[in-house]
């Protein structure tokens, strides 16, 4: 017989490649994980204790449940909530004014007739699973604010 043959294909030998390829990168992966400098990446840490980290890295202090109301209701402080616009219509804490964080370059521009670099800030979001507040606190202080705090619990915190 003059011709080619076929290569013989075993069943199964692509799926055990596959399965090999999936175990040696899961396995390379949490050596990997192990051996990092700040020991791994944690698989359960808690969202608000990031942000708190992140903000002390940064520099911003935080401001309690009562902190941000008293300087709400005196005007101590300008109250401003990084939520979008429509979760500010549906409800905020008194006293507080909008500057939402998904349109800070627009709405920064209007705000800014209300405010003075000498003038503390405290910026709020949803709740501690919420990111905004904190990254509004840090565009204002790269804006020239450096008197501005973060209330973590947002929204969440406040409402009974």
């Amino acid at each position: 017989m003059t011709g080619t043959m076929k290569p013989i294909r075993k069943p199964g030998t692509l799926l055990t490649r596959a399965l090999f390829l999936v175990l040696a990168g899961t396995l390379a992966g949490l050596v990997a994980n192990a051996l990092r400098p700040s020991n791994g990446i944690d698989w359960f840490y808690p969202w608000s204790q990031y942000l708190e980290a992140r903000a002390a890295e940064e520099g911003i202090a935080l401001a309690s449940l009562q902190e941000t109301l008293a300087a709400a209701q005196s005007g101590e402080a300008l109250v401003l909530d990084a939520r979008p616009l429509a979760d500010y219509d549906a409800g905020h804490i008194p006293g507080a004014l909008s500057l939402p964080m998904s349109e800070v370059e627009q709405a920064f521009v209007e705000m800014q007739l209300f405010m003075s670099p000498d003038m503390p800030i405290i910026t709020y979001c949803s709740g501690p699973t919420c990111d905004e507040a904190l990254r509004l606190a840090m565009f204002l202080r790269d804006q020239g604010y450096p008197l501005v705090r973060v209330f973590l619990g947002g929204m969440e915190e406040w409402q009974p």
